[in-house]
Order: structure tokens, then sequence, then C-alpha cells
């Protein structure tokens, strides 16, 4: 018996240190695409492989700017990488797949004869070829920044306005990306970045927002429900929790550490915490891991230094897990694997896909 005691009193003070220490780096990929890429968006793909969406450029380049999709095997080796292009250019920023194996990517277009940007879709076949593509608006400068699927039959866009008072439109489009309903929301943002405006479906049907603030809305993108939170200067990030609250990741409202804010259904505050790993840093995308707590990707920058990107992971009431900035670069998107490790993707000498194990697995 006493035997037993020690051997449990062992193991319950030795796992809690293995858990505390950052997983271990399986693979990296980088993918320079014209000169210059960026990775806004990655998931896992029904065949255990992974896709990630973003912009490569050149000064270099006509036009400028192109949509980078980069579809990889489970193992992290190239099965395919397309770029799209508009004549005046065209940037990605968010993917999702669909019930065939494909990909809807949200982005914007560039008008040449018009000078400004387009929300645009693009629809992707499994092996990469495109299949469509949807302009949802040409009257104003606005880029779509984040996708959700609605089965086989719809897809809701949400887009950042860079000029006007309208900043946050939403947008709803049939199979095809025609347009079913839109609703542009009296927000004012300032900030012209696709990465800090964020969408998520809610279990009731409606969709959740962060901007500066949180922004609730019904359906139909009706019945909007607004608050704003002094203490979080963005919510690059936000999704539902388990408990039909929210949480959102951003920075702080003096832009100098990240912040994770934790809601309750109606919106009120849970709680919110702050990270500091350095003099600046900000929270790109926050996920809820299957234990509960969460996992934070963003960016850090040393006093005079290089971004980092930069993983925090908290328990379910936000006390940090572990922190890691595991090489230079920004990081923009993470996900939680199949496996419980984790996949992330940002800017570090191109686009970049990195798969980290398991936690606790060395």
């Amino acid at each position: 018996m006493r035997l037993a005691y020690l051997l449990t009193a062992l193991l319950t003070a030795v796992l809690p240190a293995l858990a505390a220490k950052p997983p271990k780096v399986q693979w990296t990929k980088t993918f320079a695409g014209w000169g210059n890429a960026q990775g806004y968006c990655v998931q896992q793909t029904s065949d255990g492989g992974y896709i990630a969406v973003g912009t490569t450029s050149s000064a270099d380049s006509t036009p400028t700017y192109a949509v980078l999709l980069v579809k990889l095997y489970a193992s992290g080796d190239t099965q395919w990488v397309r770029t799209f292009k508009a004549a005046g250019g065209m940037m990605g920023s968010s993917v999702v797949q669909t019930s065939d194996g494909g990909y809807i990517v949200a982005g914007g277009a560039g008008a040449a004869d018009r000078g400004h940007w387009d929300p645009c879709l693009l629809r992707i076949s499994a092996s990469g070829n495109e299949l469509w593509r949807s302009l949802l608006a040409n009257l104003f400068s606005a880029q779509a920044c984040s996708v959700v699927r609605l089965g086989d039959t719809a897809y809701t866009v949400v887009a950042q306005r860079y000029y006007g008072d309208n900043a946050v439109i939403l947008w709803r489009t049939g199979s095809m990306g025609d347009l079913r309903w839109t609703h542009a929301y009296n927000i004012f943002y300032g900030y012209d970045d696709p990465n800090e405006l964020a969408l998520c479906r809610t279990s009731d049907g409606g969709y959740i927002v962060g901007t500066k603030t949180l922004l609730k809305v019904d359906s139909l993108g009706a019945q909007p429900q607004l608050k704003t939170y002094s203490s979080l200067g963005n919510a690059s990030s936000v999704v539902q929790t388990s408990d039909g609250g929210y949480a959102a990741t951003g920075m702080t409202s003096d832009y100098s550490s990240i912040y994770l804010l934790k809601t309750n259904a109606n919106l009120d505050i849970v709680w919110g915490k702050l990270y500091s790993p350095s003099e600046w840093s900000r929270g790109q995308w926050v996920e809820q891991t299957t234990n509960g707590g969460y996992i934070i990707c963003g960016t850090t920058r040393p006093g005079n230094g290089d971004d980092k990107l930069t993983l925090v992971r908290t328990s379910s009431n936000g006390d940090t897990v572990w922190t890691d900035t595991p090489f230079y670069g920004d990081g923009y998107c993470v996900r939680q694997t199949a496996d419980e490790g984790y996949v992330v993707t940002g800017e570090s000498g191109g686009l970049f896909v990195t798969k980290f194990a398991a936690e606790g697995k060395r």
C-alpha cells in the first residue's frame, strides 16, 4: 500500500511538469510563392493532410498579389501548390473544406479598372483546380476575411470595408457564390488588415464576429447584439466554447500583450487574461482544446528585435500551461489536429506550415 501511495504521489508530481513542456515540432514546410508569402489560415483535411491559404506577393510581378493555396499530405510532404490571380491582384485570407473534398477560399480580388478590392470567393476542386469565383461586391473597397460553410448549399462571409462608416459586412451566398443577403454594421474598425476580423458560426445558427467588439447576430444577420470591452484592443479570433459562451483573442487596448477574453452566452465577461512573452505581443487565433483549455497563436516582438511565432496554451480558466516561441516569424492560425497535436501557419521566410506533436509526446 505504501509503495502504491508513493508511486501515485510521484506520478502526480511528475506529470504536470511533463504536461507543462511545449510540444515537439514534428516538421515545418515553407513556401516562398513569388518571393514573399504569408499563411493566414490552415486546417486538417478529411484525408488527414492539411490545406493552407495565404497571399504571395512580389513588386516585380504583374499582378503584384496572388492567392497561394498549399495542400500537404499528413506527413508534411507537398501534394500540390496553386496560385490564383486577378487583373488587379488577389489575396487569400480563409479556407474551408467542402463535403466533396474541395475547398472554398475567401479573400479579395483587385479591380484594375476601379482601383479597389472586391470581396471574393473561390471554389477549388480536390485536385486544386478553380471551379468558379464570385465577386460579392464592386461598389467599395473591401476584402473577405473569413468564410464558414453551411452544409452543401451556402456560405457566409465576413468582410472588412476599408473606407466609410459601415466597416463590417456580412454576406450569405448560395452554393455557387450567388448573393442571398447582406448586412452592414456601423462599427468603426480602424484596421486595414484582413487578419484582424473573425467569423464563427454559433450553435443557434447565428454568427459571432470579432472586431474591436464582439458582434452576435442571428442566422439572417439580423438582431445584432454588440459588446465592447475596455481591455480589448481587437478580437482577431473568436470561437464558441463548450459551455455556450465565447473566447476571443487579440491585443490589449494598449497594444502590448496577448489578451484572452472569456464571456458567457450573453457576451458578459467571465474573465480576461494577459500574456506578455515580450514587450509587444498580439494574439491572432484561438481554439478550445479537447481538454477544455485554449491554444493561442500569435506574434511577439522583443525590444528592437525580430518577430517570433508565439503559442500559448492555457487551462480552462485561462491560466498558462506553457508558452513557446519556436522560431522567428509571425503566427496567424493554429488548429488542434486529430492526434491532439497542433498545426500552425504564418510567415517565416514564406508561408510556413508547422506540425507539433501532442503534448507530453517527446
